[in-house]
């Protein structure tokens, strides 16, 4: 596993140790709020990958909807009596669903050209799947009028004229929004990122119920090597990360004895006081050398 990964799983334990109090036992599932705020980073990097996707699936979409605003218009010339009611209404709708999703594709670009901030992109690109859904299923019930009249006839057919050219586009969205990223190659990077997080969130949750058999076996060995140990008498990060490293140390044969004591280490030096690395070191030290 690269260490990147390795040391995000690492804080994230600590953070899950860090909210227990001195006497309690790991739930049997981790914080869903922590582990969220864990995940943040992984989940907005998706978002981005996909907004980048949609943005980039839906060129062209605005150029073979400029032949609509004719269409309404040679519409409404006509004699409601002709029975061009329903063909308008289904056409309005279309059309006002196509200048919604206009405007959601374009609030993705000014987005992802500014602060890419993900709570904008995911509430376009929530808009974006809504009128696409829409904007589709008002051109479908347009496709399906039979009108009798020629020049409703005409209109008709350049209607489903239209709706050809849109629908690949229409599904190349609904891809892109959608949970299968593995039919398109413009949906690699979306893929490539929802992975990762799957595989962090899978590491997190393995790694925590792998820690939380083994916390009673822990806090025993602590007490062997601690003076007077007893975990409320400890600062809560230290104890959280002694718990991670002397964890590492005794269950964890993937990790080497040294990087597990220096990883611990480095925790102390980002989260706990200026002592905090020495005693760290100095307890696992006495961890290893007891077995």
């Amino acid at each position: 596993m690269p260490d990147t990964s390795r040391r995000r799983i690492r804080e994230a334990v600590v953070q899950f140790l860090y909210a227990l109090g001195p006497a309690d036992e790991l739930p049997d599932a981790p914080d869903p709020a922590i582990l969220s705020l864990l995940l943040e980073s992984a989940r907005d990097k998706s978002t981005r990958a996909r907004a980048r996707a949609v943005v980039h699936l839906q060129q062209g979409r605005e150029k073979i909807l400029t032949g609509l605003p004719p269409l309404l218009l040679n519409l409404e010339e006509l004699d409601p009596a002709d029975g061009a009611d329903e063909m308008s209404r289904d056409l309005k709708s279309w059309s006002e669903e196509e200048e919604k999703l206009r405007d959601y594709l374009h609030g993705l670009r000014h987005e992802l050209n500014g602060n890419k901030d993900v709570t904008r992109l995911r509430e376009s690109m929530e808009g974006a799947n809504r009128s696409n859904r829409a904007a589709l299923s008002a051109a479908t019930r347009l496709s399906a009028t039979n009108p009798h009249f020629p020049a409703l006839q005409q209109l008709h057919d350049e209607a489903l004229a239209l709706r050809e050219q849109i629908a690949p586009v229409s599904e190349r969205l609904s891809l892109a929004l959608g949970d299968d990223l593995t039919t398109l190659p413009e949906l690699k990077s979306v893929a490539r990122a929802e992975t990762d997080l799957a595989h962090t969130t899978s590491r997190i949750e393995s790694y925590y119920h792998d820690l939380r058999r083994h916390l009673a076996d822990i806090d025993r060995k602590l007490a062997v090597v601690v003076d007077n140990y007893s975990p409320e008498r400890l600062d809560r990060v230290d104890r959280s990360i002694l718990r991670l490293g002397t964890y590492e140390l005794l269950f964890d044969d993937e990790v080497p004895t040294a990087v597990a004591i220096n990883e611990a280490i480095e925790l102390a030096r980002a989260f706990g006081t200026t002592e905090s690395p020495g005693f760290v070191n100095g307890v696992l030290d006495r961890v290893t050398r007891n077995g």
